[in-house]
């Protein structure tokens, strides 16, 4: 894992050297995902816009496929790091804890939202703004990689009316 951890490290750097579009893009509306053979967003990428330097990403990620695939890790050029979390309730008390993976079995949706499986991203750079459009790169159990690019925006503001449940409060536990 360490040696992937180090191969997605150098794919940000070597985008942003390139001038890729590795940062924040304020204007326009990107491809949603590059996504890979028998993937495809069943819903926009969102961020939530929250004070502090940690925020949460979530999508659904629809594998109309015949090939299961695995998340291992994420990486995104506005935070140190990205972990992949869940929501769980530990000893009566709802805790965040970090995750190994995410499974995408084919035929079946991956759903990431408030208050279940969702992305960490901590040590945000700097403040986000609403409306800016963020690239995270999922990488995969077999080496590869895809980038989706997600919607900074309020909560109350996501598809779907997901429901409000910031991180303020939770236990974080590893």
């Amino acid at each position: 894992m360490k040696g992937s951890r180090m191969m997605l490290h150098g794919l940000v750097a070597v985008t942003v050297l390139a001038g890729g579009s590795m940062s924040p893009v304020a204007a326009g509306e990107p491809e949603l995902c590059e996504c890979r053979d028998g993937l495809e967003m069943a819903s926009a990428p969102w961020i939530r816009l929250m004070p502090g330097d940690s925020t949460g990403g979530y999508f659904e990620l629809r594998n109309a496929g015949d090939r299961d695939y695995r998340i291992v890790a994420a990486e995104s050029p506005i935070s140190e790091v990205v972990e992949l979390h869940e929501h769980a309730h530990v000893d009566g008390v709802m805790r965040m804890r970090q995750v190994e993976r995410l499974d995408v079995p084919a035929g079946e949706t991956l759903v990431l939202e408030p208050g279940g499986l969702h992305l960490m991203l901590i040590g945000l750079h700097e403040p986000l703004t609403a409306g800016d459009w963020i690239p995270v790169v999922l990488e995969f159990a077999d080496g590869e990689t895809m980038t989706i690019h997600a919607r900074v925006q309020r909560g109350e503001d996501a598809r779907e009316g997901a429901p409000e449940s910031g991180h303020g409060g939770m236990h974080h536990g590893h």
